[in-house]
């Protein structure tokens, strides 16, 4: 695969994973914003109240593990894509159909010309054979009836 490909694909890996990073950094951040800001306030109220500051936190909390969830699967998503139409693309170049089949061809088309040749000069033989009979027969005969 040549160089300009290569960064196609790679900017492509690029512009995926920064997409997905950055919606799972929103959702993280928005978790962080709403779990901890009620929990913050909780606690300031009352230092002795964790277990009531943690369920209050529990949406932020879930809503922060999802950005990070969000993250890992596009960046797992972008690289399958990526490395998918890279492998496609340089196999595309490898194996060309369109140029197997026309190799395929030339080589039939050789392989016929000659079978075509071959056969030529089988029947020139055969005609040069059968004249060649006709003319020795046709001497033995009259040699036959001059006596």
């Amino acid at each position: 695969m040549d160089a300009k490909r290569a960064a196609v694909h790679a900017g492509k890996y690029f512009l995926f994973t920064s997409a997905f990073a950055v919606v799972g950094l929103a959702l993280v951040g928005g978790g962080v914003a709403l779990g901890g800001l009620e929990a913050w306030d909780i606690l300031s109220a009352n230092s002795n109240a964790t277990g009531e500051a943690l369920s209050a936190a529990a949406p932020g909390i879930a809503l922060a593990v999802l950005g990070l969830l969000v993250y890992r699967f596009g960046k797992a998503w972008s690289l399958y894509k990526t490395l998918t139409a890279a492998n496609e693309d340089a196999l595309s170049e490898t194996f060309d159909t369109q140029r197997v089949k026309s190799d395929i061809v030339s080589v039939l088309d050789d392989r016929l010309a000659d079978m075509q040749n071959d056969l030529q000069s089988v029947n020139r033989e055969l005609r040069k054979l059968k004249d060649d009979d006709a003319f020795d027969l046709g001497e033995t005969s009259e040699n036959d009836r001059s006596p």
